[in-house]
């Protein structure tokens, strides 16, 4: 019977040590295994708008839809935005990404199907970009993994039966590594030219 009684207490006391263990071990990997929001991971690319006569000066999108080409109607990015500035992904498994950036986009309704006279008092217009750049992957650590930069990033666009609605496009950075821009306004009180402090990737123009 004493035996028996010691087995039952260095048994308990086993489970207890594993059990113990086997918490410090769960939080120690919860730990590690979160990754930060602080931390850069992969990109978007961030575009601002600007006047075309007035290099400086930002411009509102009309109405700007975003869709990959190919994709259904109502699959769309970005759907009738008007801002300052935008962010949109990029494809990390290939050398390009393709985008419609339509201009005065139209309403649709649920199926799909433009709604006639609702807020379209200007003419839309669709502009084709193909971003290309080779991605390359970059080691952040266990918790984060990988992120993708996209370099030697350059843009096609095609303005096609419609013409262009964007006159031009610059880029500010060859290279696309993160899409953080936070400091720029502390920066920007002390430059009187915005041109040497970039708060995007791209820069596009239109009338």
């Amino acid at each position: 019977m004493f035996r028996k009684k010691i087995m039952k207490f260095i048994i308990q006391k086993k489970q207890f040590i594993l059990g113990f263990l086997s918490l410090l071990i769960f939080a120690g990997c919860q730990r590690d295994d979160i990754c930060p929001e602080t931390v850069d991971t992969t990109p978007m690319l961030v575009i601002n708008f600007y006047a075309n006569n007035a290099q400086n000066e930002p411009r509102t999108s009309v109405n700007l839809t975003v869709r990959e080409v190919g994709r259904d109607t109502l699959d769309m990015l970005l759907y009738r935005v008007n801002s300052q500035s935008i962010r949109i992904p990029l494809k990390t498994g290939q050398n390009s990404t393709k985008y419609e950036f339509i201009y005065n986009g139209p309403a649709y309704n649920e199926n799909g199907e433009i709604i006639e006279n609702e807020d379209n008092n200007l003419e839309t217009n669709t502009d084709i970009i193909e971003f290309t750049y080779d991605p390359e992957e970059e080691y952040i650590n266990r918790a984060c993994s990988f992120k993708v930069n996209y370099l030697n990033i350059d843009y096609i666009i095609e303005g096609g039966e419609d013409g262009r609605w964007i006159s031009r496009m610059r880029f500010l950075t060859n290279n696309i590594t993160t899409d953080n821009f936070e400091n720029d306004d502390e920066e920007d009180e002390d430059n009187d030219d915005n041109e040497d402090v970039p708060t995007a990737h791209l820069n596009i123009f239109f009338d």
